[in-house]
């Protein structure tokens, strides 16, 4: 059995899970989320769909953002004349979870001064889009770990600071990981490439 998911999520499922398990990163990453309905008249027609903003370092925190667009012609995205934009930038985990658990009226606030972050930066390529913006609604880590379950609302792998890093492929006898928490990581490539790995492997000792 392969299973995409990260080692803590996966032994909660197991009746029997290994006895030791990796530490979580400490410097791991969650996401902070924008989903926005727009007028997609501000938009040239020959717009690119993806967009990657870099206004300073550290990254992540609103300093760096990725901005994805529907298609004008998709309307299962968004009606005629309107587009949909996910934006998301790479946040801490902990001051998200300490804020929503000690005092709600702070993580709001959080969440508020971040977003200005993040439609400052993406105002970099679509000047304008405050005012073109109809519906927005905003997520956290603690967001993602409610409709994900996923530990912390962690994303992206275990950071790539070294090859070893990552978990290994073999869980226990018989099941197998899968994703972003095994070699190379994160990103739909390492992804593709981390599962043609784990089904050779399972292939040579079946």
């Amino acid at each position: 059995m392969c299973i995409r998911d990260s080692p803590w999520n996966t032994a909660d499922l197991l009746d029997s899970p290994p006895s030791r398990l990796p530490n979580f990163p400490a410097d791991g990453w969650g996401a902070f989320m924008m989903y926005v309905g727009m007028t997609g008249n501000i938009l040239p027609e020959d717009f690119p769909f993806h967009h990657q903003v870099v206004l300073r370092r550290p990254f992540g925190e609103g300093n760096t953002i990725f901005a994805s667009f529907s298609p004008a012609w998709d309307p299962n995205r968004a009606p005629a004349g309107h587009r949909a934009l996910t934006i998301s930038t790479h946040t801490r985990l902990q001051p998200w979870w300490q804020a929503s658990g000690d005092d709600r009226k702070v993580y709001e606030s959080m969440k508020a001064a971040l977003a200005e972050s993040v439609l400052d930066a993406a105002e970099k390529i679509v000047p304008g889009l405050r005012n073109a913006t109809q519906v927005m609604m905003t997520g956290t880590p603690v967001t993602f770990h409610r409709y994900t379950r996923r530990k912390l609302g962690w994303v992206g792998g275990f950071p790539q600071t070294s090859l070893v890093r990552p978990v290994g492929a073999r869980f226990q006898p018989g099941i197998w990981l899968v994703g972003d928490s095994v070699f190379p990581g994160q990103s739909i490539a390492s992804v593709a490439l981390g599962g043609l790995r784990v089904a050779k492997q399972v292939i040579r000792e079946a």
